[in-house]
């Protein structure tokens, strides 16, 4: 993200890389210099096996992102009111019932919904989805409000 960049909460959404402008490995520093007086901006510490991460929050949510040590990005997704979506099907707010009519296969890997086998866009479970044996089990209803990219095949240091 060069200096005069700024996101978009709207556009679209690249599998594996981006969300809005944003972008996994992006650093930490640039994209707070670019966007701290445009947008609300909140940042949550965690630890996880030891190794402290931060989480950026912009807008309440709509883009969020999580980075290592050294400012990087590492994880990568956005949640409504977030507007822009991957070709026009997948976006976060959708509903099991529009998953199960735009794709073919829905997979849980690394407990993460995967749609039509492309580990580089992905959906968080709903915190109230606990127990369930496949997909079609879901009531048409629930939403999926979280959605990463990422590559599910790669791990990062989270």
């Amino acid at each position: 993200m060069g200096s005069n960049m700024s996101i978009n909460l709207d556009a679209n959404i690249i599998p594996g890389k981006s969300i809005g402008g944003i972008s996994l490995g992006d650093n930490v520093n640039d994209i707070i210099k670019c966007i701290e007086a445009e947008y609300c901006i909140n940042v949550i510490e965690f630890e996880n096996f030891g190794v402290k991460y931060l989480c950026y929050k912009i807008n309440d949510g709509a883009i969020s992102f999580t980075v290592n040590e050294i400012g990087h990005i590492v994880s990568l997704w956005c949640e409504p009111p977030y507007k822009g979506s991957f070709n026009g099907k997948l976006y976060p707010g959708i509903t099991a019932r529009k998953l199960k009519e735009i794709s073919s296969i829905q997979t849980i890997i690394k407990g993460y919904l995967v749609i039509d086998n492309n580990p580089l866009i992905y959906y968080g479970m709903p915190d109230d989805i606990d127990d369930f044996n496949c997909f079609s089990d879901l009531d048409d209803d629930v939403f999926f409000n979280e959605l990463y990219v990422g590559d599910l095949n790669q791990s990062w240091k989270i």
